[in-house]
């Protein structure tokens, strides 16, 4: 079911010209607090997935609950309602209701499937790549960590991109189509994309299991849920995910993968343009004797890439993807998710020490489970 339309939401609140208030002015994005008590942001009331969904239950809709919506009004923007919505829910399970997967074509197709030398990507490359923004108090936000784009309502990102920033910052929104981070309107050679489409996330699940030890990060995987279904363009598109068991148990050591997005962690970011690089996949032996004077345990959920000189997911960022184009299943080929950028050395692209990614062929148990 697709999501309804702001013009049918305004309508709704016309409706409900006693329900929706104007106690409080705030300007869009302004911090604010719900009616319950929730640390909250002043948004577009179509983008607030819990007050959308009071407002649908229509001629059931309790006097309680109208009393909540009415008190969560926060301003106007133009014709459109604010509303004061809860930043996010954690949840320990499953997430509210079951989806299914995109299938190959409508996951992990860009208009440009080959690679082409240099390390900024094309305009419209790798459509789900994310960027996560975090709301930091006093009405400031910030960008911080990567994700990748599953289905028109999930985004995978790292767990200590939600478990391992300042317990004052609260994850916020996703990004989806960025290009260049300093320009409203991305083009290249008179050819533009589409403005980038901010989402809010209304709840996310990290891997119950996840942990730090010596300063590698272990099951550092999470699931976040947006406030709206997104539609999919040339520039915002889903990656596919190995779901078949030959993708689960394929060896990729010694094979090729992609890694990007802008360079960003969780506390430095090193690009304003998207970048890509190809690097190597190595056996875990190997990658575990790299890190094994710091003693660092390399585990069979891990899957590790790069290791050239000057060549690291430092061109990628904190929680987005490493990829490869192609499953070997059949002569269509598409772009699957291998891993999840976790962590590595501090002085990334140190030659012999590659990075250090999520499985993702460990976790498509975990991620199907808890979303469908």
């Amino acid at each position: 079911m697709s999501p309804p339309s702001g013009r049918f939401l305004l309508l709704l609140v016309c409706g409900l010209c006693s329900v929706i208030g104007s106690s409080v002015a705030l300007e869009l994005q302004d911090a604010c607090q719900t009616p319950d008590g929730k640390a909250g942001t002043c948004v577009y009331i179509k983008s607030c997935l819990s007050i959308r969904n009071l407002l649908l239950q229509k001629e059931k809709i309790t006097q309680e609950d109208r009393s909540f919506v009415m008190k969560s009004n926060c301003g106007q923007q133009g014709r459109s309602v604010l509303v004061c919505c809860p930043l996010v829910r954690k949840l320990t399970g499953r997430f509210d209701a079951p989806v299914e997967l995109p299938p190959p074509g409508d996951c992990g197709k860009m208009q440009m499937d080959r690679i082409v030398g240099g390390e900024i990507a094309a305009l419209d490359a790798y459509p789900w790549l994310a960027r996560i923004q975090y709301f930091k108090g006093n009405n400031r936000y910030g960008f911080h960590c990567g994700g990748v784009l599953i289905h028109n309502q999930y985004v995978l990102t790292a767990a200590h991109c939600i478990e391992g920033v300042p317990s004052s910052w609260i994850v916020y929104q996703v990004r989806l189509g960025e290009f260049d981070t300093t320009t409203a309107i991305d083009c290249e050679n008179e050819d533009c994309a589409d403005p980038v489409r901010d989402v809010l996330i209304s709840a996310y699940v990290v891997h119950p299991e996840y942990y730090k030890q010596n300063g590698a990060d272990y099951n550092d995987i999470a699931l976040l849920q947006l406030s709206e279904t997104v539609e999919f363009t040339d520039f915002v598109r889903p990656i596919c995910l190995p779901v078949s068991p030959a993708s689960r148990v394929a060896n990729l050591t010694g094979k090729y993968a992609t890694v990007a997005g802008w360079g960003q962690t969780e506390n430095s970011t090193s690009s304003t343009k998207k970048l890509h690089l190809r690097v190597p996949v190595v056996d875990n032996d190997a990658c575990a004797e790299a890190f094994s004077s710091i003693r660092l345990e390399i585990i069979p959920t891990q899957l590790c890439a790069g290791g050239e000189k000057g060549k690291d997911s430092c061109r990628g960022d904190s929680g987005g993807p490493l990829m490869r184009y192609g499953d070997g299943r059949s002569s269509t080929k598409y772009w699957y998710l291998i891993g999840v950028v976790s962590f590595g050395l501090e002085q990334c692209g140190t030659d012999g020490v590659p990075g250090v990614y999520t499985r993702m062929s460990e976790y498509m148990d975990w991620v199907l489970e808890t979303m469908v």
